[in-house]
């Protein structure tokens, strides 16, 4: 029996042209020069992660757009008290993490690879950038499994 998580991954895949991996690291190591374009965090690195995705390396924080910070932003009371309670009481805590880079669609269409469309951002970047098309994408999977037609515009 075929599994629908690969189906859809291989479908996913054939969107992309042929060249895709020469681009995505042209983008990433020729354009960005190894850096995230929007917060400035190097690919390879390990940094420390904390609130609004502001961040550490080498003892100097950032915020999430690379301006130097004198200490780690305080977590939002709304997202601290979330945190809280979806992990039992455990509160939220800086974590160390290594910096990946990742070539972003900016409308989120991967056959078009313009260079405008590009932007070379690390894993946290890209994961806030994506999350409204990933909840959209979530919902109609959602629906779809539950038999619901869905009606496009």
């Amino acid at each position: 029996m075929d599994d629908p998580v690969e189906r859809r991954r291989n479908a996913q895949k054939k969107k992309y042209p042929k060249n895709w991996a020469r681009i995505s690291r042209r983008i990433r190591f020729e354009r960005a020069a190894g850096v995230c374009e929007w917060c400035a965090k190097p690919h390879g690195e390990a940094v420390l992660v904390g609130a609004n995705n502001c961040w550490a390396m080498h003892g100097q924080w950032y915020n999430r757009h690379g301006k130097k910070l004198p200490g780690p932003e305080p977590w939002p009371k709304e997202q601290w008290w979330k945190h809280v309670i979806m992990t039992g009481g455990r509160p939220p805590e800086i974590r160390e993490s290594i910096v990946v880079l990742q070539t972003a669609h900016l409308d989120h269409d991967p056959t078009n690879c313009a260079d405008e469309n590009l932007a070379a951002l690390c894993q946290f970047c890209h994961a806030v950038y994506d999350v409204d098309q990933r909840i959209w994408s979530g919902n109609i999977s959602m629906d779809l499994r539950r038999g619901q037609k869905v009606l496009w515009k």
